[in-house]
């Protein structure tokens, strides 16, 4: 299992998530504080890479295995970077 850059791991977010990357250069992010947040059923986990102009491209991370990745649109860099880290493996 990978382990995020502040030592916790997808497992740490949920149960089941799919973390079988979309293709295409995308790569894990976790939301810095998804493991204090309220919300049911949610992992905090997005697929994103980076685009020409420096932005992210998010794509879902499915709750369980069998879904499909869906696109979540274009995060600017700053407001990603601000919430999110890379999930390294």
């Amino acid at each position: 299992m990978s382990a995020a850059r502040d030592g916790s791991s997808p497992g740490d977010c949920g149960e089941g998530p799919d973390l079988t990357p979309p293709e295409g250069g995308y790569e894990l992010y976790r939301h810095k504080n998804a493991g204090e947040t309220k919300t049911r059923n949610w992992h905090g986990l997005y697929w994103a890479r980076r685009n020409e102009e420096g932005d992210y491209e998010i794509r879902s991370v499915p709750t369980s295995q069998g879904e499909p990745s869906a696109p979540g649109g274009t995060f600017p860099r700053d407001g990603f970077e601000e919430h999110y880290v890379r999930v390294t493996r």
